[in-house]
This record gives structure tokens, C-alpha cells and sequence, in this order.
């Protein structure tokens, strides 16, 4: 069986970089992408049990965008797809990648892995703060990544 990581996030530098990381760190990996939420929940409906990995942003734009569209923002959208898989029984192991540290409401990012922990604690793995200031978030990555491919 092919060996895949499925990154779903809408920022196209966000992705290049956690692309990257992935084909230095886990370059026997074909690595796949969505790019918006309803794109996202498409290809885990379809091929999520097929990833052994899902590396998601929480807040992503609705659609892919093209040129001249108005953006439409899905603040939870990782949420919305996380208790998606749950009620598909899609077991696919998620870490989430985000670059918040708060989202709608004033929900916090620490509030919402101990959310997620509970309510999703057969596939949430935890999340890594991405941060285009410095490169911590790649050790951290690097580390979660290996927890889960080569335990």
C-alpha cells in the first residue's frame, strides 16, 4: 500500500513550507494536498482511511480560490471535519497545523486541543503553532510526525 500524507490548509506559503518539511523528513510518503474546506472534506470522504496521516488547518477558506473570488472564510473548519471523520469512523491520525493562536469567539488554541483530545481522542494527535518567525514549529512537527509513521 502507498504510503500518504493528506496536508489540508489554504495558505499557499503555509503549505509550500509544511510541504517541504514532509518531503525532506518523510520523502517515502507521496504527499497530497486540499486546499480549501469543502475540497478537504471531499477527499476525506472519499480517500481519508487511505492517508496515514492528515496534517489540518483549523480555519481555512470554504472554497478553493480562484482569481476573483470573494474569499469565504470557514473559521472551524478543522473542527468540522475532525468530528466529520468521527462519524465516518475514518481513524486516520490528524495533527493540527495552525497559525492562531485564537479563533472565533475568542476560542483559544489551547482550549480547543483539550477539546479535541476529548472528543476526538481516537485520531487528534495534538497541534504545533506554526510561525513564520522563527523554525520551532518544524521540530515540533518533525517529532508528532514520527510518533505516529514509525511507531
Amino acid at each position: 500500500m502507498m504510503k500518504r500524507i493528506l496536508i489540508i490548509e489554504d495558505n499557499a506559503f503555509k503549505l509550500a513550507n509544511v510541504r517541504q518539511l514532509c518531503e525532506e523528513h518523510f520523502n517515502s510518503y507521496e504527499i497530497d494536498d486540499a486546499q480549501s474546506y469543502n475540497s478537504a472534506q471531499q477527499e476525506v470522504v472519499f480517500h481519508g482511511a487511505d492517508y496515514s496521516l492528515i496534517l489540518l488547518d483549523v480555519s481555512m477558506n470554504t472554497y478553493d480560490i480562484k482569481q476573483d473570488d470573494n474569499i469565504e472564510q470557514e473559521p472551524l473548519a478543522g473542527a468540522n471535519i475532525l468530528r466529520f471523520m468521527k462519524l465516518r469512523r475514518i481513524m486516520t491520525p490528524v495533527i493540527v497545523v495552525t497559525m492562531y493562536e485564537s479563533f472565533v469567539d475568542g476560542v483559544k488554541i489551547k482550549a480547543l486541543d483539550e477539546r479535541f483530545k476529548t472528543q476526538y481522542k481516537d485520531i487528534y494527535k495534538g497541534y504545533v503553532y506554526y510561525n513564520i518567525k522563527n523554525d520551532d514549529w518544524k521540530d515540533n512537527l518533525v517529532v508528532k510526525m514520527k510518533e505516529i509513521l514509525y511507531d
